[in-house]
Parts: structure tokens; C-alpha cells; sequence
């Protein structure tokens, strides 16, 4: 709106509107576009001349049959009983000025208006009335049509109209969207003598259809058609809504990332039988096609009609898979999923997104952190979020198995392979793991002999079983975790550089919980939440800073026992400082800065000197508690020593 015209004088009215009548005369003898033309006029001149628009036209076009007015009220139900109270809020605003509120559907028809008396005959004999064309196809640059074809508010004043018969009037309109899909659904105007400029105000048209686009949010909940974006949310099958001209303007992550879908592309050439030639004719019951990726994934196809109101405004289309995964009968469920993990870091925030794309990617995933970071579940959460859902999740911690024992567990044996095996054989993690998922953990366990068995896998997809010929096929998405770092034990030749690459194709790291200390205060809400047994439990302010202080070597595995211990400890539905183990409450000093010297460490049985005292009370600012956790003593000694000192804490 920073290009909309305002007149502040009237000295600088009448000079404006002879200049513009000056180019305008120019424009239509010459065809030469003036340069003070703002630009949203300037290019709808050019499209009303590409478009043979005449210049000297008086009468604005009318739709050709009454009964085709009825019919666009009808299929215009909800925007004009929706707009209806805001078009009289305007009304009563500019009741005594000569002016026009008219509401126009998305082809520029006018379907209702509010005409002040001293104006009306005026706009009726140029059929500036319900049931005329204001397009600019129709009637040139006016700020109805300019509006549609610019998708923005306008103002349009006097000589800036394309055709002459409009030259007296000054008009400001504002698109109004559907609120859902964007698409334009009609034009709120208000039009006047052009004299009255002042009076016109476009932002006053633009936040009146800000209020009515609201209060269409309320209707459509109330249909429950914005459900529409929970659905699209929730569904973990592709899911896309696409507008009249088959150009898709919503899709959820799957389509996203399965189908390579894309904003502002067309869906149908995609589609067999394309999907377009018969948009206008979906039922309500819609219609079924069909999708076949490159990679030979077919997808059954189910197309849906969009409307808002009765007005056909695109179409939903929902895929499902027709080559489905084949199941192992050792499908595991996983127990996790995103929103188990409970955190507000922005780190770890752009790391689930990372992770969700990564669930549509059939790539190797590599996970690193610390123990206790919540490795395998990030993994369980991502199984749980892509297209592999439906298929087991086998989780393998590679340093709990034995080496000589852990490719036969991964891969299996036949039987009588080796001393003590099972004469029939047995199946291993990766075939129990076909169709969906296996994530193995502490990977850099692994012995180099079955890393160079493992990174054959990965390449063939196939399994030879331990003491077998015959290779079996797998269909397997391999997600690998370790706390180590695997590039140093490659430099180190205690992990094969080729396997490192080929499994280092995604990676995601988890931070330390000492490094999100803002989430601690979350996790330990949820944790209490989380346990059962214990009633209405909170946390005193004391526990919580020896919480949040704690580094944390064990990370949040460590943080949730550390609080189902205190659980057991805490009387009173509370849990204290004196509740926490002693490790918490003891450690975490505050380490020195700035040069200078750090607190002496003490022995319990060392007694507490004035200056270690003083010390610790100037960097705790004067805590007792922080203090007494800070010399591993209680509460009553800091208090004790204080008074025997004759330490002044309030300076």
C-alpha cells in the first residue's frame, strides 16, 4: 500500500487531477505511457490497451441474465452474509458523504451495495450496480478489476481510470481471501466523487476486510472445514490441496518429501487420467486415479471437491500407497514418537524438522550424541513419522552382544554354522527387520570383519546368513547412533573409513542437556508429571537451581532417574533441595571467570574459614542455598558461620 495515492490538499487535488487528464489524452493519441504513472496503473494500462478495452466507454457491461445474478448470490451465500455487517459498519461511517460501499465476486461481478441517495442516480446511469462487470477486462483500470488482477488493495483517482466515463469517481478496494487456500473470493469497494478524495481511505477498506476475513475464520470453524489443517498436519500419507487451476497451494510433509511435490506447481500432468478436464464435475463423492512415481511406487489417487460455500474453490487430493512394504511378522511398535520430546531450545527445535524431513529420505541416518541424550528416540520417533510406520522397528545395541556372537545376530545363521547354534538356524535382526526399520546402536562397537559384512548390506541389500550360500533380499532403512567419534577411530583404523561415508549421509546430532540448560525446568515437569503413584507433586525453587546447575554427565536418562529418586524421597507432595541425590546437590561449583581464583576445594572435615566464606557468598550474590551447595555444607552452617563471623550479607 505504500504505492496508494493520497491527495493531502486540495490545491494539490485539482493540479493532480489536471496532469493525470493530460496523460491520459497523451496515453489514447499516442499510446505513450506517462512516467509518473504509479506503477500498479501503468501496468494495467498496458493490459486494458493488450486487451482492446475501450478508452471512451460510459456504460459499464452487464451480466446477461437475471437469473445468472441470483446464481452468483446463491454460490456467494457465506461472503455475503459474512461481509453484510461490515458493509453497514461502512455505511453508517460516511452516511451523509455522496459515496458507494459494493461488494464484487472473484470475476468482478458486483453482487451487492450500500449507495448513499445524492450519489445514486449518478453510479446507476453508468450501471454501477449489482449484476455489472467491473473487470478490467470490462471496464479498464478501475480498483475492483485492478484489485482481482493485482491481488492487492488499490486506489484508483479520476483520470487514472482507463476509460473516460469513469473519470469523475475516486474508488479503494481490497481483495478478500479465503482464509484457507489464500484464492481470492471477492472485492469490498468504495467508490465516490472524486471531489471527496480525503474521505476515501484505503487502509479504512483494508482493515475492514482484515475484520471480515476473521470473522470468516469463525464460520468455516464452525463448518469445521479448518480442520482441514490438522488433518493436513496429522496425516502421514501425502495430502495436498490444490486450487481451479490445478496448481497446488497446500501439502503436508509426505507429499512434500515422498512425491517431490512443490508449492505453486501444477499437480495434474502427475496424475492418470489427468485430473483437470474434469474438475468442475466432482461430486461430492470426488473420483479416484491413479500416481506412479519413476521409481515404479504406485499411489491410489483420491480427489475431493474444495468449496467455500457453494463456490468451487479447487480440490483435495489424498494418495495411498498400492506397493506397500512387505511385513515382517516380528513387527515391533515403537513406543516413541515427536512429540515425546520435550524441549524449547531452538537448536534441538530445528533439529526435529531436520529429523522429519529425514524420515521421507531412504538414506542412512547416522545419530550422535552423548549416552543419554535420547538417541533411540529420535530414532523410534522418525521410524514412527515416515512411510515405513506400518513396518517393524528392530533395535540392536551393537556393545551388548558379544563380538563373536553379533553377525550372527544381525545377520543370522544356518543351521549347524558353528558350535552350539540351533539346528534349523535362525533368522536374523536385519530379515526381522524387512519392510520397516533396524537401529543400530553404538555402531562403533561394531568389529571391523562385520562392519565390511554390513556396509555389503547396505550396498546389495541382501543377507547371506552366517555359514549360508543363499542371499536374501532385504528391505531395510538403517538408522545408526554412537556417542563416539567415528572420524577420529577411522584415523585411528578402529572403524572403516568406506563404512563411515556410506552411513554418514544423514546426521544428526543431539546437543548435551548441559548445552539446552533452558529445557531442564521442562524436563523435569514432564518427568514429574510423568510418574505415577505420587499425587500433586512440585518442586520447591531451591531444587530446581541445584537442577538447573548440575551438568549432567548422564543427560536426560540421568535427569529422569535424579527425579523419580526424589519422588521417592519427597514428603509433603514437595521435592526439596535435601531430596536431591548427593552428587546434584554437592557439585557444579561455579567456576572461576575473569582470572579469578576458584574456591579451595574442602574436606568435610576442614573447617569453614571466614575468607572461603566471604568468597562464596559474593559470587552467590548472597544465596544461602546456592552457598551452602557451593561448600557441600548445609543451610544451618552457612547461617551458624555467618553470625559467628559477624559477615554483613546485606551488602
Amino acid at each position: 500500500m505504500g504505492d496508494a495515492l493520497v491527495v493531502k490538499r486540495f490545491d494539490e487535488f485539482h493540479q493532480l487531477d489536471r496532469k493525470l487528464l493530460q496523460a491520459w489524452e497523451q496515453f489514447m493519441c499516442g499510446g505513450f505511457l506517462p512516467d509518473q504513472h504509479r506503477p500498479v496503473i501503468a501496468s494495467s494500462w498496458e493490459r486494458c490497451a493488450s486487451l482492446q478495452v475501450d478508452p471512451l466507454k460510459y456504460l459499464a457491461d452487464l451480466i446477461p441474465q437475471e437469473d445468472l445474478l441470483l446464481e452468483k448470490k446463491e454460490q456467494n451465500h457465506l461472503l455475503l452474509s459474512t461481509a453484510k455487517p461490515y458493509i453497514e459498519e461502512l455505511f453508517r461511517y460516511f452516511c451523509d458523504e455522496p459515496f458507494a460501499i459494493v461488494l464484487s465476486d472473484p470475476e468482478g461481478v458486483l453482487i451487492d451495495g450500500r449507495y448513499n441517495r445524492r450519489v445514486f442516480g449518478k453510479l446507476e446511469r453508468q450501471r454501477f450496480l449489482p449484476g455489472s462487470n467491473w473487470s478490467e477486462q470490462s471496464a479498464g483500470t478501475n480498483a475492483v478489476g485492478t484489485a482481482l488482477a493485482e491481488g492487492q488493495p488499490v486506489q484508483v483517482f479520476s483520470a487514472e481510470h482507463f476509460c473516460q466515463g469513469w473519470h469523475n469517481w475516486v474508488c479503494s478496494a481490497s481483495p478478500i481471501r479465503d482464509p484457507y487456500t489464500r484464492q481470492i473470493i471477492g472485492v469490498l469497494d468504495m467508490t465516490g466523487e472524486k471531489e471527496l478524495v480525503q474521505a476515501h481511505d484505503l487502509y479504512l477498506i483494508t482493515s475492514q476486510v482484515y475484520k471480515l476475513e476473521q470473522a470468516l475464520v469463525s464460520h468455516l470453524r464452525e463448518q469445521n472445514l479448518l480442520s482441514l489443517q490438522a488433518l493436513l498436519d496429522a496425516m502421514h500419507d501425502p495430502f495436498i490441496l490444490f486450487d481451479n487451476d490445478g496448481r497446488v497451494i497446500r501439502l503436508n510433509d509426505p507429499a512434500k518429501f515422498l512425491l517431490r511435490m512443490e508449492l505453486g506447481k501444477p499437480l495434474f500432468p502427475a496424475l492418470d487420467p489427468p485430473v483437470h478436464p474434469v474438475l468442475g464435475e466432482l461430486s461430492q463423492k470426488g473420483m479416484e486415479t491413479t500416481y506412479r512415481q519413476e521409481n515404479g511406487v504406485q499411489w491410489r489417487v483420491r480427489i475431493l471437491p474444495y468449496r467455500f460455500g457453494t463456490r468451487m474453490m479447487g480440490g483435495i487430493a489424498v494418495f495411498h500407497r498400492l506397493t506397500a512394504a512387505r511385513q515382517s511378522q516380528a513387527t515391533a511398535l515403537t513406543r516413541y514418537r515427536f512429540d515425546h520430546l520435550v524441549t524449547g531450545d531452538p537448536n534441538m527445535l530445528q533439529l526435529i524438522e531436520l529429523a522429519k524431513k529425514s524420515a521421507f529420505y531412504e538414506k542412512t541416518i547416522l545419530i550422535t550424541g552423548e549416552t543419554g541424550t535420547g538417541k533411540e528416540v529420535l530414532a523410534q520417533s522418525i521410524h514412527a513419522y515416515g512411510p515405513r510406520r506400518n513396518g517393524p522397528f528392530v533395535a540392536v545395541n551393537c556393545g551388548a552382544i558379544p563380538k563373536d556372537l553379533i553377525a550372527s545376530e544381525l545377520f543370522g545363521y544356518e543351521g549347524g554354522a558353528f558350535t552350539g547354534a540351533k539346528s534349523e538356524g535362525k533368522q536374523g535382526k536385519f530379515v526381522a527387520a524387512d519392510g520397516g526399520t533396524i537401529f543400530l546402536d553404538e555402531i562403533g562397537e561394531l568389529p571391523l570383519d562385520v562392519q565390511a559384512y554390513l556396509l555389503r548390506v547396505l550396498e546389495e541389500r541382501v543377507v547371506v546368513p552366517v555359514g549360508g550360500t543363499r542371499a536374501i533380499p532385504v528391505d531395510v532403512r538403517v538408522i545408526a547412533a554412537t556417542h563416539r567419534n567415528l572420524k577420529e577411530m577411522v584415523r585411528m583404523g578402529k572403524f572403516r573409513e568406506d563404512l563411515y561415508y556410506r552411513i554418514h549421509v544423514i546426521t544428526l546430532t543431539i546437543p548435551p542437556l548441559r548445552e539446552r540448560r533452558g529445557d531442564i525446568p521442562l524436563l523435569v515437569r514432564h518427568f514429574i508429571n510423568q510418574s505415577s503413584g505420587m499425587g500433586e507433586t512440585c518442586i520447591d525453587e531451591e531444587a530446581m537451581q541445584a537442577l538447573s546447575a548440575y551438568s549432567w554427565p548422564g543427560n536426560i536418562r540421568q535427569l529422569k532417574n535424579t527425579i523419580e529418586q526424589a519422588l521417592f524421597h519427597a514428603d509433603h507432595g514437595q521435592i526439596r533441595w535435601c531430596d536431591l541425590p548427593a552428587e546434584v546437590r554437592g557439585r557444579g561449583p561455579i567456576p572461576a571467570s575473569g582470572g579469578k581464583r576458584a574456591l579451595p576445594r574442602r574436606r568435610r572435615s576442614t573447617a569453614l574459614d571466614r575468607l572461603t566464606l566471604e568468597e562464596a557468598l559474593r559470587r552467590t550474590r548472597g544465596n544461602i542455598s546456592e552457598t551452602a551447595r557451593l561448600l557441600s555444607v548445609s543451610r544451618m552452617t552457612i547461617y551458624r558461620k555467618i553470625e559467628e563471623f559477624r559477615i554483613d550479607i546485606e551488602n
